[in-house]
Order: C-alpha cells, then sequence, then structure tokens
C-alpha cells in the first residue's frame, strides 16, 4: 500500500511539472524578461523576441503562442508592462518615429490664439515642445518615466517650459472646459467616450488634432460627428511612425462647436 501511496504522489508531481503555467506565471516571466533586455527603439522587436527565448527553451509552438497572447492581451493594459515597455522603447538609440512636430499639429494651429493644450501620450515631448515654443499653455503625459525624462530635456534645450506628467491617459484627469487643444498622435484608435470626455474638457472652440494608422471601420471619425468635422482624410502615405514605408494613415481635426 505504501509503495502505491509514493507512486500515485510522484504520478501527481510529473503531472503538475508538466502543466502550463498560469498566467500570471506567464506575465512575471515575461517582465522579468523584458527588465533585464537593452533599450530597442522596435517595440514589436522587444515584444517578439520572447517568442524567439521561448521556443530557445524547447517550449513548443503551441505552447509558445499561448504564453505570447497572454503578453499581447496584457503589454498594453498593465501598467507597469506599459510603461516598461515604452521606457525601452524611448531609451533606443534608433527611433522609428520621427523628432519633429507633426504637420497635422502645425496645420490645426496655423493663425489661431495660443491657450491652454494638452498633449495625450506625448512620448518625448515633440509635439508639447512645438506648442509651448508658439506661445501655448502645454500640459502632456506619458505612461512612460523614460519618455517624459527626454521630453522635459528636449524642452531644456529648446529653452521652454511645460507640464509634464507621468501617467497613463485612464489615469489622468481631464477636467472640464480646461483645454483650448488637445493633441493625440500615434497612441491608439480614439472611441466614442474619448470623443465624449475630450468635448466635456474642451472649451467651446477647442480642437482635437488626431493622427494614427488607419480604423479600419472608420468608428474614429464616427465618433467625433458630434464635433465640426475642421479636416478628415485618410491616406496611404508615409506615417510619423516607420516613414520609411507606406501605410495607411488617419488624420482627424474636429472642433468643439461654439455655444
Amino acid at each position: 500500500m505504501k509503495s502505491l501511496v509514493i507512486v500515485a504522489f510522484c504520478f501527481c508531481a510529473i503531472l503538475l511539472a508538466q502543466s502550463p503555467p498560469s498566467e500570471e506565471a506567464v506575465w512575471r516571466d515575461f517582465m522579468g524578461w523584458l527588465q533585464k533586455q537593452e533599450p530597442n527603439s522596435k517595440p514589436s522587436d522587444l515584444i517578439g523576441s520572447y517568442r524567439e527565448n521561448l521556443l530557445h527553451q524547447g517550449i513548443s509552438e503551441t505552447e509558445a503562442g499561448r504564453r505570447m497572447g497572454v503578453v499581447s492581451n496584457s503589454i498594453f493594459t498593465r501598467r507597469r508592462g506599459v510603461e516598461l515597455l515604452w521606457d525601452k522603447v524611448f531609451a533606443g538609440k534608433d527611433p522609428i518615429f520621427l523628432q519633429t512636430p507633426s504637420r497635422v499639429v502645425m496645420s490645426a494651429i496655423e493663425g489661431r490664439k495660443p491657450g491652454k493644450a494638452l498633449d495625450v501620450g506625448m512620448g518625448q515631448g515633440r509635439n508639447s515642445v512645438y506648442l509651448a515654443a508658439q506661445g501655448w499653455d502645454v500640459t502632456g503625459f506619458d505612461p512612460s518615466s523614460e519618455g517624459v525624462r527626454i521630453a522635459r530635456s528636449n524642452a531644456e534645450k529648446t529653452g521652454v517650459t511645460f507640464r509634464a506628467v507621468v501617467a497613463r491617459d485612464d489615469e489622468f484627469s481631464y477636467g472640464e472646459e480646461q483645454w483650448d487643444l488637445i493633441v493625440v498622435t500615434y497612441v491608439r484608435d480614439l472611441t466614442r467616450y474619448d470623443a465624449d470626455q475630450y468635448w466635456k474638457a474642451l472649451r467651446p472652440g477647442g480642437l482635437v488634432v488626431y493622427e494614427n494608422g488607419a480604423d479600419e471601420k472608420n468608428s474614429v471619425l464616427e465618433a467625433f460627428l458630434r464635433y465640426q468635422i475642421v479636416r478628415f482624410e485618410d491616406v496611404l502615405t508615409s506615417g510619423e511612425w516607420n516613414p520609411d514605408r507606406q501605410s495607411r494613415i488617419q488624420r482627424l481635426i474636429a472642433q468643439k462647436t461654439v455655444r
């Protein structure tokens, strides 16, 4: 009887050892791995090389795919994951994004009296620094402490000042009727919730300026139909991320109508 118990115990131990790790265990492993990686301006390379690491360990294609699914579902939603990933990207030596201000932002403010501007997901602060240099009272925020550090440094080198905050967009308090301009470039597709939140946060006559890779269903445009659409385009062109390749880009300038 004793020998049967020992055999059963060993069998259970083998099954437990072979069972795939939980999603939390996968996430902890990925974060530990990412922490050790050198800065890289290409987020797809950073994330994709983790899969190569798993396969190198002898993990099956199927299990590696499952773990990468866990990573993909968490990397842009968990605060520490978002911060660490973009810290690595912004510290990279060869940026895959333009470091000059967005042309759509420059176009949007042409001839407008400077006011209060908010730069959502400002990265290294290229638009924030530009707006501050044009006389705008600028606040910019980003989840990456490294991005914010570089933005502050760029502002100092340019001889301008603006308020730079480390925060995700779901942590930042937009307030009510505070802003004359809200800039969102290459952050994510905007939703109707965003449109409603920006409407509340903008002063009458204020603008939302947006640019990103194309939203296939045009849901961004539909979300902003409450606004006066000053400009909208959906074009195949070189974007400000990966500017060496052609991609489908959407640009939007939308105005909160004056009461």
